[in-house]
């Protein structure tokens, strides 16, 4: 039989939520994996040294991913300590992560009520770009919006992985529409590269190098 090679595990039931979880090992600058026992795996997030370094839900990776499970309701958990990942997909602050995710919470809460239909159409679209330690917020309004480097661009991301002109968004009554325009370093949606994708709510894109979270809609 071969021996388990995963043996220092705390095991945390729900007695913590994730959110908990998270401040509490990165404050004490733990390396190891929050994982998910009561849903069907994926479902982790990895950190080192104190840091978030990677997550995955299912088919979500990343920020998408580590988010998702913050908000996830009843998580039963154990701490596998000392387990590192095999790559990086979140280079942000923890304290970031976990306001944003409980942002992400209030929206959908309002969202959720039973007295209101449920709404499909985009609603206040916006990009999140990650540039370093900096965030910037850009709306998505209806039309075409064009990304790159150049500042003739409607999202100007100042990066040198960014093409001149790397993609456009399109934000219709049909949804919002994410295309690829021959960029250099790619368009990245959930860690996949994509040509052209209908955008939904909290997909994580990435240009180039640049890591982005896109709030809207699911298209119609």
């Amino acid at each position: 039989m071969v021996p388990d090679l995963r043996r220092d595990t705390v095991r945390l039931g729900n007695l913590l939520s994730i959110a908990e979880q998270i401040q509490a090992f990165c404050m004490g600058r733990k390396t190891g994996e929050i994982y998910v026992t009561n849903v069907p795996p994926p479902a982790r997030i990895n950190m080192v040294d104190g840091a978030i370094v990677d997550a995955q839900f299912g088919l979500r990776s990343g920020l998408e991913a580590a988010i998702a499970l913050i908000n996830l309701k009843d998580p039963q958990t154990e701490f596998i300590v000392g387990e590192k990942p095999q790559r990086q997909t979140i280079d942000m602050p923890y304290v970031q992560i976990l306001c944003e995710a409980a942002r992400i919470k209030d929206e959908m809460a309002e969202t959720e009520r039973p007295t209101e239909p449920i709404r499909l159409a985009p609603t206040n679209p916006y990009l999140r770009v990650t540039l370093g330690n900096e965030i910037k917020t850009f709306p998505i309004r209806p039309g075409l919006a064009y990304v790159g480097r150049s500042t003739l661009n409607d999202i100007v991301i100042p990066d040198s992985t960014i093409s001149q002109r790397h993609a456009s968004i399109e934000y219709s009554r049909n949804g919002v529409f994410l295309k690829d325009l021959g960029s250099t370093n790619g368009t990245y949606v959930a860690g996949q590269q994509v040509k052209e994708r209908w955008l939904s709510m909290q997909d994580s894109l990435q240009f180039g190098g640049v890591h982005c979270l896109f709030i809207g809609g699911v298209r119609k």
